[in-house]
């Protein structure tokens, strides 16, 4: 499966990690592109669970649907290259 398809020039996203932070009430996930060269760390809202394996493609405005399901949204509301340190940092439960 490709997972990056052109949509008027922006690049679908392939969800590899998810992890939900209650405290903050966003989601925290490892995107890459089809090649697995791009990998990004991103924060993202949504009412929806994320699983790896999912397929983000672009809408506007940061907006992206899950899956291709219009109706599915999320918005990106940080995004930055991937690093192991920063994934856990994110990731960690707070002691």
């Amino acid at each position: 499966m490709n997972n990056k398809r052109e949509t008027g020039g922006a690049m679908e996203w392939l969800v590899k990690k998810s992890h939900y932070v209650k405290k903050r009430a966003c989601h925290v996930l490892v995107l890459c592109d089809s090649g697995g060269s791009l990998k990004m760390i991103a924060e993202a809202n949504s009412m929806i669970l994320l699983s790896p394996g999912d397929i983000l493609s672009p809408l506007q405005d940061a907006q992206y649907c899950i899956n291709r399901e219009k109706h599915q949204t999320l918005k990106i509301v940080d995004a930055r290259c991937y690093s192991c340190d920063e994934w856990q940092r994110l990731t960690r439960k707070p002691s």
